[in-house]
């Protein structure tokens, strides 16, 4: 994959990373909800949460995910991530990312990255299937794995 391809899927996702939605498996179920990513140059994906929500507790039962990135209103570009989630206790990793986030986090937990209901999720990309227009033909990227 070129870089120009790469940067964007990156501009596909930050700019619609506050209308995103997460796929988990509730046993043979699948759950979608909203989320609203954090979305880095280097195409690190990160979703915040509550510790005790039910996404967490779906990914601990099963790492597996969808995060779908759709252009609003009428959907023209997407990228829909394919991977696992991967949850981050590192503190320092928290803070990090928590002063990466384009929305307040801490009209949700005030205590900071240190608040014990904060969540981190690192998504772990194993491909993402996207296109840039509707007329252009649904395109796959797949990150080397390390």
């Amino acid at each position: 994959m070129n870089l120009s391809e790469k940067e964007k899927i990156v501009a596909i996702m930050k700019k619609n990373s506050l209308h995103a939605y997460l796929a988990t498996c509730d046993g043979d179920q699948p759950r979608v909800r909203p989320v609203s990513p954090i979305i880095e140059d280097d195409m690190s994906v990160w979703v915040t949460t509550f510790c005790t929500s039910r996404k967490v507790k779906q990914i601990r039962q099963n790492s597996k995910i969808c995060l779908a990135f759709v252009e609003q209103p009428k959907g023209e570009k997407c990228a829909i991530l394919i991977g696992e989630a991967e949850i981050i206790e590192n503190l320092e990793e928290k803070k990090r990312v928590w002063n990466l986030a384009n929305f307040d986090l801490s009209q949700y937990f005030s205590d900071g990255p240190e608040s014990s209901e904060f969540c981190l999720l690192k998504i772990k990309i194993k491909k993402i299937e996207w296109r840039d227009s509707w007329t252009s033909k649904t395109k796959i990227y797949e990150p080397e794995q390390k």
